[in-house]
């Protein structure tokens, strides 16, 4: 039982070290830098889509 615990611990270890080392080729790589950036790698600024000119209308609940 111990050794598939070793393998386990093996196996997810270079299973990390791959995917960091794609990761960092990706991040090295031309065409990443040429990419065009998406709606989740925008700043989010806060942006007023309406502005209502309504008047503030005070209700009572009697």
């Amino acid at each position: 039982m111990s050794k598939l615990y070793i393998l386990a611990a093996v196996f997810l270890f270079w299973s990390a070290l791959a995917a960091s080392l794609m990761q960092a080729q990706l991040v090295a790589s031309p065409m990443h830098k040429m990419r065009v950036p998406t709606y989740r790698s925008l700043p989010i600024r806060a942006t007023v889509i309406a502005k209502s000119n309504a008047a503030a209308t005070a209700t009572s609940y009697n």
